[in-house]
């Protein structure tokens, strides 16, 4: 079959496999690591998995109760690295008097249709952590592969695997039943780096160049919405995010260039259409559409999630 329309990305994405999102549901599971050393413990672990089962990581984001990866290979490899590294998380935690939520953590899977679908699922991916935290650089997290891709400043340091030995392999693995490591994977202060373990370049391969890889990660909001809704997740959008969709609604349903110009029931319900397709906070909502706190709550009860935002 030949693909005359498709430009360069496009036929990458064509020619590379079946790509899978995997992912676990924060909502419904209790906190997993307490501490940056045990998240690095899971960066570790990923690294392994990769390697042993084969499959070719694309993306990952590690958050304090949930995962998510971008997997290239079978839907059986996936499964597979997922076994595995979940294998080796429960051996830690048992190692330590703890245990794993397992029914928790059963993983949910999106195929990977095209090259746009790819995109708003790796935006979605490495967003994960900024849209919960206003502290997090997207492209510059470190539970993330935000700042691999189109990184000129990317530093690749770190010992090989093939340097690890007795006690200094087991820190690393924090076992004694495995008794090496491949090669592939470079460590730096007891960390795998993400760099030798995650496929970036061919992730990069999947855009047209570097703008539109940051512009799928910053400006497709929509798309993020869907992804978010559709994992049954909060959107997370803040106020700069949201001015856009709040303009865009008042042009398309009240005919109004912005919110000032809306009559108070206007506002009303344009509130109730941000509050259910965007979960907006009640703050946020009177801060976007001018009207008392005090209404807002009136017609929305806060709730102590909403009260942070």
């Amino acid at each position: 079959m030949a693909f005359f329309n498709n430009s360069p990305a496009e036929m990458a994405f064509l020619e590379a496999g079946p790509i899978f999102h995997l992912y676990t549901k924060g909502l419904e599971t209790d906190v997993l690591f307490y501490s940056d050393q045990e998240r690095s413990i899971a960066l570790n672990y990923m690294a392994i998995a990769c390697y042993e089962t084969g499959c070719i990581l694309l993306a990952f984001a590690i958050m304090t109760n949930h995962f998510h990866f971008l997997l290239l290979g079978e839907r059986e490899q996936v499964a597979e690295f997922y076994e595995r590294f979940l294998q080796l998380l429960k051996n830690y935690y048992s190692h330590h008097g703890r245990s794993l939520p397992a029914s928790s953590l059963e993983p949910g899977l999106t195929p990977i249709e095209d090259v746009k679908h790819f995109r708003t699922e790796l935006a979605y991916v490495i967003r994960n952590a900024f849209v919960v935290n206003p502290d997090v650089n997207v492209f510059a997290d470190p539970w993330s592969s935000g700042n691999l891709y189109f990184n000129p400043l990317l530093v690749r340091e770190g010992l090989p695997a093939s340097a690890l030995k007795g006690r200094a392999l087991r820190e690393f693995t924090k076992s004694r039943i495995i008794t090496s490591v491949d090669l592939r994977i470079h460590i730096k202060d007891g960390v795998a780096q993400p760099w030798s373990f995650v496929d970036y370049k061919k992730a990069e391969s999947f855009y047209d160049n570097a703008r539109q890889f940051v512009n799928s990660v910053l400006k497709n909001v929509e798309a993020q919405v869907e992804t978010s809704l559709r994992y049954g997740e909060d959107p997370a959008l803040n106020d700069d995010e949201m001015w856009p969709i709040v303009f865009g609604l008042c042009r398309d349903k009240f005919k109004a260039d912005r919110p000032a110009l809306l009559s108070p029931e206007d506002k009303k319900q344009l509130a109730i259409q941000l509050k259910n397709r965007y979960r907006s906070s009640n703050k946020q909502l009177a801060r976007l559409l001018g009207l008392p706190l005090k209404e807002v709550d009136a017609m929305y009860p806060l709730s102590g999630k909403a009260q942070n935002r």
